[in-house]
């Protein structure tokens, strides 16, 4: 018997894959994971934007269309600073800023003598200088992870922070766009919608899958799994749960490290119905201190005007209504995505706990090995929190598709 621990992207591209007995436990009362929608006030909302990418991944894609079809889009995605929008990435759009400023920086850029940094804060101004380092990377990058950039490892971004060449960066500066940059420049959302996908890619495995089926226990020595109110035994154990949380719940407790070497950030997403749509992009990156979110996004395919809105936040947070729709209200005016207040229709605030990984120096000899260690035990953890890692939900799927459980 294998026991899967989840009912999200990875755990059900594990059932739909495996010719053994499985059994499917789903803390939640609903299907999908952050791939899921919920509804709210007569609309459906994403947990922000979460969408497929298939570069160099063509088999997934076609995996995928047994399922459902697929909208492509061309990313449209900005950063807005100097009150003024520049096209994603930054680096290769220098055009867009003021003269003396875009000289400066194009300056420290080709003057600049690349080395190997271990830290994303020293990566960056090696790579960029200090003019652009202090003015995009660094006010962005400490709102989002609200760490110091030197405790976190450079090369952990997996291409969200495309390194140019001093050519595309020259041809930038005189004024060329560039639309192809990093793993996204095309993105992919379900035709339907993303809880019909989720709906058509659970089909196969419905009638194995226990909803509210909290695991609060897990002993490698015994192979058996605990929830509130029932005990299951396991021959290989497969789990997408946070891996911090799999940590303070596995015993014996002495065989593993302490969840506190494992660091993450905390999302609060509000999603957002508006009268019209005044703008058109994906999402736009607010690097700048007045602005309280680290992104906002327009869904590309809901049948209503709806965006979201991103900050980072500690887990315990409680949310004051009256102040966030006043947060609201001051980013979209300034973006220019509305008018005026009575613009925003209706809006959600949604607290994902473990929403992205900091790749702290320790990762490499911390994740890998413990990854390891469990399986030791016949235990897989996988996708995006269980492998803690930096995935895309078409990563987790080819991973789920060929790991040997």
């Amino acid at each position: 018997m294998i026991v899967i621990i989840g009912a999200g992207i990875s755990g059900l591209t594990v059932a739909n894959n495996l010719d053994k007995d499985y059994i499917i436990l789903e803390k939640e009362n609903y299907i999908g994971g952050l791939a899921a929608q919920y509804h709210a006030n007569g609309y459906w909302f994403d947990f922000g934007g979460h969408y497929f990418h298939f570069q160099d991944k063509a088999d997934i894609k076609e995996y995928l269309l047994n399922f459902c079809k697929f909208k492509e889009f061309k990313r449209k995605s900005k950063t807005f600073l100097l009150d003024r929008y520049i096209p994603f990435p930054v680096q290769l759009h220098l055009s867009y800023l003021p003269s003396p400023l875009k000289n400066k920086i194009l300056k420290e850029i080709l003057d600049n003598k690349q080395t190997d940094k271990d830290d994303l804060h020293h990566f960056l101004e090696t790579h960029f200088g200090n003019t652009l380092f202090q003015l995009f990377f660094k006010p962005f990058l400490s709102k989002y992870y609200q760490v110091d950039l030197k405790t976190v490892s450079a090369g952990m971004d997996k291409g969200s922070i495309p390194v140019p060449d001093k050519e595309q960066i020259t041809a930038g500066f005189k004024g060329k766009t560039f639309s192809k940059t990093g793993y996204n420049p095309l993105f992919y959302y379900p035709a339907p919608s993303l809880r019909h996908f989720i709906k058509s890619y659970a089909q196969g495995a419905a009638d194995r899958i226990r909803l509210n089926r909290e695991v609060i226990e897990i002993d490698c020595v015994k192979k058996r799994v605990k929830t509130y109110d029932n005990t299951f035994h396991y021959d290989a154990l497969v789990t997408t749960m946070p891996l911090n949380r799999l940590l303070e719940i596995i015993k014996p407790r002495d065989r593993f490290p302490s969840a506190q070497q494992l660091h993450h950030i905390s999302t609060l997403v509000v999603n957002t119905v508006l009268k019209r749509k005044r703008k058109r992009f994906h999402w736009v990156y607010l690097p700048e201190q007045e602005f309280p979110f680290y992104r906002v996004g327009f869904y590309p395919a809901h049948p209503y005007p709806a965006c979201y809105l991103e900050r980072t936040v500690h887990p315990g947070i409680s949310v004051d209504k009256k102040a966030l729709l006043q947060d609201i209200s001051f980013t979209l005016k300034k973006l220019k995505v509305i008018e005026n207040s009575n613009e925003i229709v209706y809006f959600n605030p949604r607290l994902i706990p473990v929403s992205y990984i900091i790749f702290t120096k320790n990762w490499k000899a911390a994740v890998p090995p413990l990854l390891e260690k469990l399986k030791n035990h016949d235990i897989y953890s996988i996708g995006r929190y269980g492998s803690w890692n930096y995935t895309s939900m078409s990563d987790d799927i080819k991973s789920a598709r060929g790991g040997a459980f």
